[in-house]
């Protein structure tokens, strides 16, 4: 079984398509699949504590982001969305985490051109884990956060 299959197995067991307290129901106002992708990762990064203050806090962030989330993380530059960012808050989520993510974003579509292709650079298709693809995942996207981190240097 791929990673799409073992996925698309996951997402039947979990899909409540009528469900409104799912923040997840904001990634279909968007016809582009690739603004389908950044807005379901951002409302899963954001998507814990109560709906009405996730999706609050999602709808937030996509006001800044503007009408095409994707192109908008593709050409993310902190000096130029930094001020915008900085008041949005989510729980302990700060302007400054949401400045991380948006980095994390733009590499894995700059690199790869998806986050998908991003994950599928680190999955084994011949083992049914997708542990170990994880792990790389979230390694090479934390790396991102660290490299930004030490070219701004401290402080």
């Amino acid at each position: 079984m791929n990673v799409a299959e073992r996925l698309e197995n996951l997402y039947r067991t979990f899909d409540h398509v009528t469900s409104a307290t799912d923040p997840v129901h904001i990634v279909r106002r968007y016809p582009d699949p690739a603004d389908r992708e950044v807005v379901g990762f951002c409302a899963a990064a954001l998507a814990f504590g109560r709906v009405a203050s996730v999706l609050q806090s999602i709808e937030a962030l996509l006001q800044v982001m503007g009408p095409r989330p994707a192109r908008f993380a593709r050409q993310f530059e902190p000096a130029d969305h930094r001020a915008r960012l900085a008041p949005l808050v989510h729980r302990w989520i700060s302007g400054r985490d949401l400045v991380a993510l948006l980095l994390i974003l733009r590499r894995m579509l700059r690199e790869d051109g998806s986050i998908e292709a991003f994950f599928l650079r680190g999955d084994d298709a011949r083992t049914p884990d997708v542990g170990q693809a994880l792990d790389d995942f979230s390694r090479r996207a934390l790396a991102t956060v660290a490299a930004a981190g030490r070219a701004r240097g401290p402080g």
